[in-house]
């Protein structure tokens, strides 16, 4: 079974719990087990605050949250449209410790540069609640 949201939401500090309620109501739904939940949440917190942040400098724009589970995979992609990532400000290691602690997380993690803005990509194998 396939279940896929897509949304957009306004980039501000003040709507990432939005995003988190958000994202937390879906996989919560999805009978999705809560150190995953956990898991799945802090990513997007980190990623849906690096948009917000570096992404729009805090500026007007769009947060794009895609999440869909398949099997036993949650799909999660934030993505924006502002200024893109910046390899060369961040260590080629880490890009930075959010970032590393989602990649940690993430079985897939991808940055894809966008003519204008950044996809980011995380795959995550997640076990059901009992």
């Amino acid at each position: 079974m396939k279940n896929i949201i897509r949304m957009s939401i306004p980039s501000s500090l003040e709507n990432l719990s939005l995003i988190r309620a958000l994202v937390k109501t879906y996989l919560e739904v999805q009978h999705i087990n809560e150190k995953d939940i956990f898991q799945l949440l802090s990513v997007v917190d980190e990623l849906s605050t690096n948009v917000v942040e570096h992404g729009y400098k805090y500026k007007p724009g769009d947060i794009i949250l895609e999440i869909q589970k398949s099997n036993d995979i949650i799909q999660l992609i934030v993505e924006d449209n502002g200024i893109g990532f910046d390899e060369e400000k961040l260590s080629k290691e880490e890009g930075g410790m959010g970032l590393y602690i989602a990649r940690t997380i993430a079985d897939n993690f991808k940055i894809e540069k966008k003519l204008n803005g950044t996809l980011f990509k995380i795959e995550k194998r997640i076990k059901e609640a009992v």
